[in-house]
């Protein structure tokens, strides 16, 4: 019993609180936390810091204990290095929140993050890679590193669980030591994201030999039950031509049948083979649900990732399992509002609301199985994330979310609640100095910056949950004594819309601009000749944006009859590690319906309707359809003009991209290509 100026934390092992549960009671006179465990004081004190306001407490009587008891967060340092202190930074503030786990992701294609001394390579090469544009990412975590950061998260009650990534997303590994791949040649650097090929091969003794190694040195770190193999998408078509492979398939009698191929079945050999190596250094695997595939032994966790049906399955099969579904809004990394607003993040679109409604337990499950399903976890994937500050944008305030979810029975959720009681939590966020996450105010139909028009527009706006919105007309910044957002908002002239979103506590959200220009309709063309196709240059070469091109680039002229077609004038596998990189630029003509207000939507580095550049993507990294512009048009037709670098820039190669132009009228109707004449 711990007694401090009229506070008592008293530990009972025979109190009766479930292992990590505590009661707490504040009265005029004192204030009583109990619990059967070290964690349960430590939740109660957490629990007590967010009740206080201006050093005064609630009367409260409040007994508490989580509904889960693997309430995760993943922290992905292989993409994006992520420093000692900032997952310090993370541990104190998501500890407050009863979070228990940290899912660590220490390697991947593009990084090798721990050091391993057997193996000094796999820092000296696959920690560090060299980017398109020729800037350099490194960092790894020393063994004296990865210990204080155990121990810092042992002192707030949070166990960490390393991931060692294979057989696939082991590029940065084979890298360093090319010997672990089919191939066993050199590979180049991988600066993009996806999935490439090129993967361990288990057909090979050493490959076994160098997990166990590294398993050797990597388990004694870390003191908790568990160790994460990953084994998810791992292509296979190399393991079905080396022979190696093969051999091994052979010998151990692995046949297709209708469960999954031969290959298949050899990844669930290395994965049991690994289970083996794991067991010996006294560690429980844990994989993405991948590892289902062709049998699993009964001690495997299984982490749920795409969707819930590999949690189910695992849980009727006997397994433990962690739900991590990005449709249940646990991809942190998904955009948190409309992409066209939000900065670039990796894809899809899952609001707060999502994850406070999860609920990790499939209804699809009895009683008996539903017990299997430890918990919960939210995961940050860092591809997109280039700044410490991306990272908190991300990842606050949705964890709160997640580890509501976590620990709040399900009938006891009320996201209304939760909202209000968001707000203090901010404010602690923002006394620390950390970004998060406020809805921007965004536009129905998709977002954008620039919008022409003839006699007047009318923009409308809405944010992803109830939130005032303040705007100005006249070029000024936004403040919380401009004009309230009430409808929408007619305009007559030319002019600059600031708006941003205002909370509660008086916060404003980044603002949004939107360029209004009045315009009469540009006129159509009448061409002397068309042909129904575009007229085609390219000039093979690596820039990043058009500027970098050189005057005496030698081009190769060509047609095309549609505009989809230019990224592919290189053949482009889809294996990650081979594209082509060139520029081109394409011209011709295009048809309008009806004279009126047109937006255009494009990834191309550049879009220039009637000679006047519409759509400026340079320099951006071009996944998500982000700057939409429109001009008033005369029926007829039209003057076209794009550029298009296949590059590289974030991690995101253009090669990828659909090639569209998209054009429609203003508002909610559908985007459709534009029409080549």
């Amino acid at each position: 019993e711990k007694t401090q100026k009229n506070m008592v934390f008293k530990l009972d092992p025979k109190c009766g609180l479930p292992e990590e549960g505590y009661t707490l009671e504040v009265t005029p006179r004192r204030i009583k936390a109990v619990a059967s465990t070290e964690a349960g004081l430590f939740y109660a004190r957490q629990t007590l810091s967010q009740l206080e306001a201006d050093g005064s407490f609630p009367c409260v009587r409040i007994e508490d204990y989580p509904r889960f008891r693997w309430r995760g967060f993943m922290v992905d340092a292989a993409r994006h290095f992520m420093s000692v202190d900032e997952i310090k930074k993370h541990i104190d503030i998501l500890s407050q929140y009863k979070i228990n786990v940290m899912h660590w992701h220490l390697t991947d294609d593009q990084g090798w993050r721990i050091e391993i001394k057997k193996y000094p390579l796999l820092t000296q090469v696959g920690a560090t890679r060299t980017e398109f544009d020729g800037t350099v990412t490194a960092g790894y975590y020393t063994q004296e590193d990865v210990k204080e950061v155990v121990a810092y998260a042992a002192q707030h009650f949070i166990t960490v669980v390393p991931e060692i990534e294979m057989p696939g997303h082991s590029m940065a590994a084979i890298r360093s030591i090319p010997e672990l791949s089919c191939d066993k040649q050199p590979v180049k650097n991988f600066y993009t994201w996806g999935s490439p090929d090129i993967v361990l091969c288990p057909g090979s003794e050493f490959t076994f030999r160098f997990l166990e190694d590294v398993v050797a040195e990597v388990a004694p770190l870390f003191p908790g039950k568990y160790m994460h193999i990953g084994g998810d998408e791992c292509k296979k078509v190399r393991w079905e031509k080396c022979p190696a492979c093969q051999a091994r398939i052979v010998a151990e009698g692995l046949k297709a049948d209708e469960a999954g191929t031969a290959e298949e079945k050899l990844q669930s050999y290395a994965v049991k083979r690994m289970e083996g190596i794991l067991a010996r250094y006294g560690k429980s695997l844990v994989g993405w649900d991948e590892i289902l595939e062709g049998g699993l032994s009964p001690n495997a966790t299984v982490m749920s990732w795409r969707g819930e049906k590999g949690g189910i399955q695992a849980a009727r099969e006997g397994h433990d399992v962690v739900m991590t579904p990005g449709s249940g809004g646990l991809y942190l990394n998904h955009y948190q509002g409309d992409p066209k607003a939000e900065p670039e993040c990796y894809a899809h679109h899952s609001v707060l609301q999502v994850p406070y409604d999860y609920n990790p337990v499939p209804s699809e499950l009895t009683a008996k199985e539903a017990t299997h399903i430890l918990g919960v976890q939210g995961n940050l994937w860092s591809e997109y994330i280039y700044s410490d500050t991306m990272r908190d944008y991300l990842t606050f305030p949705k964890m709160f979310a997640v580890a509501e979810t976590a620990w709040t029975p399900l009938e006891k959720k009320d996201f209304a609640s939760f909202c209000q009681r968001l707000d203090a939590a901010c404010a602690r966020l923002d006394a620390l100095g950390i970004t998060y996450h406020i809805p921007l105010p965004e536009q129905p139909g998709g977002s954008f910056g620039q919008m022409a028009f003839r006699d007047s527009a009318v923009l409308t706006f809405t944010t992803s949950r109830p939130m005032d919105m303040v705007y100005t007309l006249d070029g000024s910044k936004p403040t919380a004594a401009s004009a309230r957002y009430s409808g929408p908002i007619v305009v007559k002239e030319s002019g600059l819309l600031r708006i941003a979103s205002l909370t509660s506590y008086g916060k404003l959200s980044p603002e949004r601009k939107v360029t209004l220009e009045k315009m009469e309709p540009i006129p159509a063309l009448h061409p002397k000749q068309l042909t129904g196709k575009l007229s085609v240059r390219h000039t093979p070469g690596c820039f990043i944006i058009p500027h970098d091109i050189p005057f005496g680039a030698e081009w190769i002229s060509c047609e095309l009859d549609d505009i989809r077609k230019l990224p592919k004038l290189y053949p482009f596998s889809g294996n990650m590690q081979d594209p082509k990189f060139f520029a081109a630029e394409a011209e011709g003509y295009f048809k309008v319906p009806e004279t009126g207000t047109w937006q255009f939507s494009s990834l191309y580095d550049e879009v220039w309707i009637d000679g006047r550049l519409l759509i400026d993507n340079r320099g951006e990294i071009k996944k998500n359809f982000r700057h939409d512009g429109a001009l008033v048009l005369e029926k007829g037709l039209h003057h076209i003009k794009v550029i298009y670098l296949s590059n590289v820039n974030g991690g995101w190669t253009t090669a990828r991209n659909k090639g569209e132009v998209l054009i429609r009228r203003p508002g909610t109707e559908k985007w459709r290509n534009i029409d080549i004449r």
